[in-house]
């Protein structure tokens, strides 16, 4: 059963979502003539679906061992990343509209992702093992101390990719690799590495 205060929670960050999209859904209404970039017409499905993803990761957080395995932090962004995703995706549709020969969103884009990865990454190794926060590796879910290495290795890898969705913006040769490197830091090496671990302690 939820807890006042975790009902709360689910009822501010579903309202937000609501919101966003009337907003939305409004703004295009009104402004008509604004030359919409093609990204702009699956926003709006994108923040409808939000909402329903907002109720289950909040009711989803709200289990017993999300709350006593999974970081503290990690619970409460998992609540709140579909409210602040949803006013990021109003902003830069909206921005992108009235200037859409402005490419400040490809780049804001870039550095919201980064910061997600940057904050993640930073509390992976609080972590304890459990099916739902963290990487869900189930060869892991029996073995902590491989989880507590392989959540510490993710750690870094998470923080590096983070920084490199952030630094692509000012150094031009990262761009042509910055894709499949963060694709690599965030899910191939920490799959090899548990792989490894779990592998040599059979």
């Amino acid at each position: 059963m939820m807890m006042k205060k975790d009902r709360k929670t689910l009822l501010i960050t579903t309202l937000v979502c609501v919101c966003t999209l009337f907003v939305y859904i409004a703004f295009y209404k009104f402004f008509p003539l604004v030359d919409t970039p093609v990204l702009d017409y699956r926003i709006d499905f994108i923040l409808l679906t939000g909402i329903a993803f907002n109720i289950i990761l909040n009711i989803g957080l709200n289990f017993t061992v999300c709350k006593k395995m999974g970081a503290k932090f990690l619970v409460g962004l998992g609540k709140w990343i579909m409210p602040f995703t949803a006013i990021f995706l109003l902003l830069i549709s909206i921005y992108s509209s009235m200037f859409p020969t402005s490419s400040i969103t490809d780049s804001a884009i870039y550095v919201f992702v980064g910061l997600l990865f940057i904050m993640s990454g930073n509390y992976f190794p609080k972590n304890h093992v459990n099916p739902y926060i963290g990487l869900k590796f189930p060869w892991l879910f029996n073995d902590e101390k491989s989880w507590d290495k392989t959540h510490k290795l993710a750690g870094y890898t998470w923080i590096l990719a983070g920084i490199i969705c952030i630094a692509q913006l000012f150094i031009s040769p990262l761009k042509v690799v910055s894709i499949p490197l963060v694709i690599i830091l965030v899910g191939i090496l920490p799959l090899v590495y548990s792989l490894m671990l779990h592998y040599t302690r059979r």
